[in-house]
């Protein structure tokens, strides 16, 4: 089955998938505000937090296989998309 999406629909779709999957914070989210708030340098939070996101990605899509990262990858790229 093949499916043909308007930039437009392809925009909602994106939007709708990033927001169901960013209910509540991921790890590498709750670690960086809790970084800031031990005072570290916002940069260095940054570059952390990168890292972090791009293992949890590859955790959801490779291992875990989550049916809706799995998707937001194949649709979108995602950070787990650079190693793969």
């Amino acid at each position: 089955m093949e499916f043909k999406f308007t930039n437009k629909e392809m925009s909602i779709l994106k939007k709708a998938l990033a927001d169901f999957i960013e209910i509540g914070l991921s790890a590498p989210q709750e670690a960086y505000l809790l970084n800031i708030d031990k005072g570290m340098d916002p940069k260095d939070a940054d570059k952390i937090y990168k890292k972090e996101n791009i293992q949890h990605w590859k955790y959801m899509v490779v291992e875990k296989k989550d049916p809706v990262y799995v998707l937001f990858d194949k649709l979108f790229k995602s950070p787990a998309s650079k190693d793969y």
